[in-house]
């Protein structure tokens, strides 16, 4: 399977909304999962029966794998990729306590390296030699800047204000994923896909016109000796399946997985949302589902598995993609 990574720079703001947060418009993420990518794809080709399924079918029998949308950004011409930080227990050093001082400041060192979402893939790829880096030398810059605007709900006798929380990413920043083929065909029927989604955006509120994007720079395929570090450390980290397995995408293990789930560090994402149809304004409230959160860490990858979600008061089988790609942690 071939690897290729496409950055993403969005025109407009974009809506991924948090619905592990209770789903409210002002809480927004930075990033977007793979099945949500994956559904917003499906949904621009609904109007294909045909082609639908063949994108579903290639998903789900791993002819094309997606990850999660990651953020980037790009420093003196050199694409600088973020991965999510692992969730793993890390050993601390034992240090002698020397004063309350002392001890208050390294309390405060490790709070801040906690927040740290998003490492650089050639730090994840030397994780060992990170985790003993000076802390000054642990920081995830600054991809952009979250937005409040106001709007109006006029339906009704009363016109009712509500707030909408977005997200604009500076011009020298945007978000990537990763995209394994199996064969030419494949990645060129993603990318045709990707290519229209850009028009329509992603996200929430694309009707307001929020997640416009085009691509920053054409398809970099995964290489050992790749044209940016951290292409190279990404090419190494996907191949690595030594050791520790760790989780790019939106994962949703099948239940005879669940129990090499549980000897691993991870953590789940509550998924929710409405469901449009191509040429309707409502939308139905679907069931929700959870996900194993990117950047969790088991003893060996998880296949996952393809959601079909139906109910009386969906218009159409809802597909989310749960199918898992991992990257090897060198930690022990």
């Amino acid at each position: 399977m071939n690897y290729y990574l496409y950055p993403l720079r969005f025109v407009t703001p974009v809506h991924f909304g948090d619905t592990s947060e209770g789903g409210s418009l002002e809480t927004i993420s930075l990033t977007l999962g793979s099945d949500a990518l994956f559904g917003a794809c499906c949904h621009e080709i609904s109007h294909d029966t045909g082609l639908l399924q063949s994108f579903i079918d290639s998903v789900e029998n791993q002819h094309i794998v997606l990850s999660s949308l990651f953020p980037y950004c790009i420093d003196n011409g050199e694409y600088q990729l973020y991965v999510p930080t692992p969730i793993m227990q890390i050993d601390s050093k034992e240090l002698p306590i020397t004063s309350f001082a002392e001890t208050k400041r390294v309390a405060t060192e490790q709070k801040k390296i906690k927040k740290i979402e998003y490492i650089r893939a050639l730090q994840l790829q030397n994780f060992s030699q990170y985790i003993e880096t000076d802390i000054s030398q642990k920081y995830m810059p600054s991809f952009g800047a979250k937005q409040t605007s106001t709007q109006v709900n006029m339906r009704g006798e009363k016109s009712r204000p509500y707030y909408v929380g977005s997200y604009q990413f500076m011009s020298h920043a945007g978000l990537y994923l990763i995209a394994g083929f199996n064969d030419d065909t494949s990645r060129e029927l993603f990318e045709c896909i990707l290519e229209v989604l850009g028009i329509s955006g992603i996200g929430g509120k694309r009707s307001g016109g929020y997640g416009k994007f085009e691509l920053a720079d054409d398809p970099i395929e995964l290489e050992a000796q790749g044209i940016y570090k951290d292409i190279s450390a990404l090419y190494a980290l996907i191949h690595n399946k030594q050791g520790k397995m760790m989780c790019i995408s939106a994962c949703v293990p099948t239940s005879d997985e669940v129990a090499t789930l549980k000897q691993g560090s991870y953590k789940l994402q509550k998924r929710g949302g409405f469901v449009g149809s191509t040429g309707s304004e409502t939308q139905v409230k679907r069931n929700s589902y959870y996900v194993v959160k990117e950047g969790s860490v088991c003893p060996k990858a998880l296949v996952g598995q393809m959601l079909t979600i139906t109910g009386d008061s969906l218009p159409h089988p809802v597909y989310r993609n749960g199918m898992g790609l991992w990257i090897g942690v060198d930690y022990e």
